[in-house]
């Protein structure tokens, strides 16, 4: 790399990690603030609250990252317009592609690390930071356990094996019930494919029970009221359905497949999946977008011109990906259409201020 390259990225470095803490101790204490009556009510002590913000904090380093990339390359460019040295270097024959050539490649190096950051970092965290708020702090007794395909719960019958709950539709799809004697072995098995919630209760619609006699037979018939009774409200199973941030892709993939092979609408995963594929990138495309606002500014503007256009930029980008991906869990757009729309359509307006700089 030239002399040159190293001085830009050394710029941007020092930048990005200023902006990174800064955004990541904000938002720290606008969550404390937003969450610290909840707790109060609890009684909860101060190492508990300590630890769950702790967990919290990787989750909010993936969540800002493309901001404190936008504003990194904003400041360290905008910091050459402000001393003539962009001057300088078109003087020298140096083009705004070669400016901006040394930063893109340093924010795909940056994207790859917040990839890696996102896939085995922030999963483990975020259910741990689940854990520890609802059982250590609001004191929820932990029933559930959830392997990539299913959610288990201990029930005082045995086991009950859930492989969905639509929480949009307030529906838990294959309902399997393993119900065991006082020595845990096997009597019966309750098979329902759907229940549904209906004011205060979950409605049963249809399903089998296996037996199993005394000599061992197994006989089966129909479900018949009695024969299960499912605890719990949807808020309840809502607080113990993880997040899509609590999974890597390929937990991901393999729910998605799940869901497939048993006739189930996975359009929701298959969003989280593409917007995690999306989700780094954009930093890259943040660094696009802001070399040439940067180089279009003015020298007398300051860091409060580069901080609103930074704001006005980052509000604009995240209210696109909102809308666009909150459409694509309601069915409206497609999983890569709702995912990848933001970055396609912000690296476009980047590509046209970058052609008339």
């Amino acid at each position: 790399m030239s002399i040159l390259g190293r001085y830009l990225v050394g710029l941007y470095l020092r930048a990005f990690v200023l902006c990174l803490v800064g955004a990541v101790g904000l938002l720290l204490v606008v969550d404390f603030f937003q969450r610290i009556g909840e707790f109060a009510t609890y009684d909860a002590n101060a190492s508990l609250i300590a630890t769950y913000f702790a967990l919290r904090a990787p989750k909010m380093v993936a969540d800002v990252y493309p901001a404190a990339a936008l504003f990194a390359s904003l400041l360290s460019v905008g910091s050459l317009v402000r001393t003539n040295e962009v001057q300088a270097m078109h003087a020298c024959g140096v083009s705004v592609f070669q400016i901006a050539r040394p930063l893109v490649l340093t924010s795909i190096c940056i994207s790859i690390i917040a990839f890696m950051w996102n896939e085995t970092v922030v999963p483990p965290m975020a259910a741990r930071a689940r854990a520890v708020k609802n059982i250590g702090i609001r004191g929820l007794r932990e029933r559930g356990l959830l392997d990539t395909n299913s959610l288990w719960f201990q029930v005082p019958e045995g086991f009950l094996n859930i492989d969905y709950f639509d929480a949009a539709q307030e529906i838990l799809h294959g309902v399997t019930a393993h119900m065991v004697d006082s020595n845990f072995h096997l009597r019966r098995i309750v098979e329902v494919p759907q229940a549904t919630w209906q004011q205060d209760h979950w409605n049963l619609a249809s399903g089998t029970v296996s037996s199993y006699g005394e000599a061992g037979a197994l006989e089966f018939r129909p479900l018949v009221p009695g024969d299960l009774t499912l605890a719990g409200t949807p808020a309840e199973f809502s607080k113990r359905t993880p997040r899509a941030d609590e999974f890597n892709t390929r937990e991901l993939f393999e729910r998605i497949q799940m869901l497939k092979s048993k006739g189930l609408d996975p359009a929701e995963f298959q969003v989280d999946f593409q917007f995690k594929l999306a989700m780094p990138l954009s930093g890259v495309i943040t660094v696009l977008l802001g070399v040439p606002l940067a180089l279009r500014g003015s020298r007398r503007g300051g860091m409060v011109q580069y901080l609103v256009t930074g704001l006005m930029a980052c509000f604009a980008y995240w209210l696109t990906q909102a809308l666009t991906v909150s459409a694509g869990h309601a069915g409206a757009l497609p999983p890569f259409i709702a995912a990848w729309t933001a970055n396609i359509l912000f690296v476009l307006v980047g590509g046209l201020l970058a052609s008339r700089t």
